[in-house]
Order: C-alpha cells, then structure tokens, then sequence
C-alpha cells in the first residue's frame, strides 16, 4: 500500500513537473524565426527569406514577439503547405523561445509540358514538375531544376499517375535520374495513353522505343550495347529508331 501511494504521488509530481514546463514555455515570447531548409533537395527551391515570408504573409502577420500561447502552429504549418512545392513541413519552438520552421521539398523527376494545344489537353496539363510522390506541382521561380522533360496523353487524366502504371513511370523516371550517362543523354521522354515510353536524345536523329516502364535496368544495358558498339561503327546519323522494347532484341532502322 505505501508502495502505491509512493508511485501515485511520484506521477502527480512528474505531472506537476511537465504541466509547469508546458505552462513556463507558452507564456514565453516568439523571440524571433528559425528556418531549417531541406539539406538534401538536390534543387534550392527556396531561401530563409522566402520561407518567413511564407509563414508571416510577408510580414502582415508579425509573429516575433507574440506570446506562444496565441501561436497556431498547426496553422503555421498548413500555411506553409499551401505552396505545393513543399512536401513537409513542421513548425516548434525550441528551449531559446525561439520558433523554429523546418521543411522538406519536392522531389522532381520530370518537368512535364504542354502536350496538345486542345483546350482540353492544356487545361489538364499546364506544366510543372512531377515529383517523386506522383504530384504535379508548380514550377519554382527561383529555380530550374536540371529534370528530363515529360509529355504524353499519359498525363491526360491525373488519375494515371496514382495508378500502377504511374507508379512505375515514376520508378523509372527515379533511375533515370541517378543514372548520369542517361540524365545527360535523354532530353525528353513521350509517353502514350497506355504508358509505353519513347525516348527523344539529346544527341542524334533518333529516337527510342523503350515499350512499358518495366525492365528498365535490363533496357538501358541493351541501350548502351547500341551506343557503344553499333553507333560508332554505322554513324549517328544512321538510324531514326532504335527499340529495346522485346526481350532479347535491339531492332535499329
């Protein structure tokens, strides 16, 4: 029984404690704003400034010297979130009274662009990036992310990209990526109402029939069999189209 009342009166304490702590934290002042940027974008989408602005409305909103207590982080962060170019985003405040904003980015793997001038087509296709998440979100005016361009009837209806089929494009648009002969070479990858891929070089008159977005590391060795041993022996000017599309095959014309 003394035992309870000693573990009883041990947790009211602690209670006691954090209930102190929490009350001692809000009734400080916003001493001023933290920005963490994201350290692994690839692309700097943003700078200090820009994420103040986005968290006091370019200033309207004066947070530094409000109390924590009248603070809506939650609300911070939503705000924050409105520009889709930001994936995450927490806002806290740390021991110092400080109020601390960090965010994570957007991942590109392709700049998607205009593929018809139907009016329906524009309208469901305007431009901007596609992300890692299978989003479309805006270009960023203050950075050009280096990302292959991407067009096609796939990208008619958005509920492509969060099908199967997207998922893979993605996949593929993802190694693309971190392959560096590829990135360079590939200027801009079409791809038709039923995901198979054509591939437009950035040197030569050629373009490549790459079939379904599956495979893909075993139709970049076929690919590089072309670039390697049949390029510089025909000429590059030779072929107009080269397909790995079927097993075991290379078919150039």
């Amino acid at each position: 029984m003394k035992r309870l009342i000693w573990v009883v009166l041990g947790i009211f304490i602690i209670g006691l404690i954090v209930f102190f702590v929490e009350f001692q934290q809000k009734s400080k002042r916003c001493k001023g704003i933290i920005v963490k940027l994201d350290e692994k974008a690839e692309y700097p989408f943003f700078n200090e400034q820009d994420i103040k602005d986005l968290i006091t409305l370019k200033g309207v909103d004066n947070i530094e010297g409000m109390n924590f207590s009248e603070i809506n982080l939650k609300g911070l962060e939503k705000r924050v979130m409105k520009n889709r170019l930001i994936n995450n985003c927490q806002v806290f405040r740390d021991l110092s009274g400080n109020l601390v904003v960090s965010i994570v980015q957007q991942r590109p793997v392709g700049r998607l662009i205009s593929i018809s001038d139907t009016d329906q087509q524009r309208n469901a296709s305007q431009g901007g990036y596609l992300t890692e998440t299978g989003e479309i979100v805006p270009l960023s005016a203050r950075f050009a992310a280096r990302t292959v361009l991407v067009s096609g009837e796939f990208f008619v209806k958005k509920q492509n990209l969060t099908s199967q089929k997207g998922k893979q494009l993605i996949d593929f648009l993802k190694a693309l990526q971190k392959k560096p002969f590829w990135k360079a070479q590939v200027a801009e990858v079409i791809v038709s109402n039923d995901s198979e891929l054509t591939l437009i070089p950035q040197v030569g008159q050629h373009q490549i029939d790459f079939g379904l977005p599956e495979d893909f590391e075993v139709k970049f060795e076929k690919l590089k069999i072309f670039y390697k041993n049949i390029l510089p022996l025909k000429g590059w000017e030779k072929y107009k189209r080269v397909s790995v599309k079927f097993r075991n095959q290379i078919v150039c014309e």
